[in-house]
């Protein structure tokens, strides 16, 4: 999408980029630490319950805009960008910057010394 879209989207879609990216690098991290801390998994269950199904409903709401073939690529772009935006006033960028932020604690939370 970015590669297709003009220069003025570059900068919004390359730092969300940056966020999905970060946002599977941690959650694979995450699954790697479960094995070596099983003991303390149960504890971040619950706020993996948490983060995990908001996670997935943006993915989810993200590839309706994607996926439709109907409207041009900076119609997809913006209309996704504009709508998934309002939801909660916060931009789709900050949106997985908090998602990250969460996981970070989560892991934090799951390696810590006890």
């Amino acid at each position: 999408m970015r590669n297709d879209l003009m220069l003025p989207f570059h900068e919004h879609i390359t730092a969300l980029m940056r966020e999905l990216e970060l946002t599977s690098r941690l959650l694979r991290d995450l699954y790697d630490l479960l094995p070596m801390y099983k003991i303390r998994v149960h504890i971040t269950l619950y706020y993996l319950n948490v983060i995990l199904p908001c996670l997935a409903k943006t993915l989810r709401d993200m590839m309706i805009y994607i996926d439709n073939n109907q409207l041009s690529l900076p119609s997809q772009w913006t209309l996704m960008n504009e709508r998934l935006g309002d939801q909660g006033g916060i931009p789709l960028v900050h949106r997985f910057f908090l998602y990250n932020e969460f996981v970070v604690q989560v892991i934090r939370l799951l390696s810590r010394c006890l």
